[in-house]
């Protein structure tokens, strides 16, 4: 069961990058409303908030990846996600007819139910 670990680092990485440009956004962002001013250092997009983004970021997602409550949960789900019964391809395809279908049944009832009500509206108003 333990070959869950290496989708559950994954997971942790890719959640430490998007939570990277995220928070290097919003210290942009931050700096900006603070009137801050924010130097290009190296280049023209590494700056003060890109690093104060990515420093924050990667002690975010270190410090949730070594918390033994955080970490054993992870792998719990993964460990549950990985006894799922995926549909087949074929069995998606036909789930989707089945949606659509009834979906353009529910909408033709709406719009009986809508024109009816519009035209008896239009009765009882006089508007003709």
């Amino acid at each position: 069961m333990d070959d869950v670990k290496r989708y559950v680092n994954l997971a942790f990485i890719i959640a430490g990058i998007i939570m990277s440009w995220f928070l290097m956004k919003m210290s942009g962002w931050l700096m900006d409303q603070l009137s801050f001013p924010d130097a290009r250092l190296m280049g023209e997009h590494v700056t003060y908030s890109t690093i104060a983004g990515g420093v924050l970021a990667v002690v975010i997602t270190v410090a949730l990846w070594k918390w033994p409550k955080v970490y054993a949960g992870a792998l719990n789900v993964a460990r549950e996600m990985k006894k799922v019964t995926w549909p087949t391809f074929d069995e998606t395809k036909h789930a989707m007819k089945v949606v659509v279908v009834f979906s353009c049944v529910i909408a033709a009832i709406l719009f009986g139910f809508d024109f009816v009500a519009k035209e008896l509206t239009d009765l009882i108003l006089g508007i003709r």
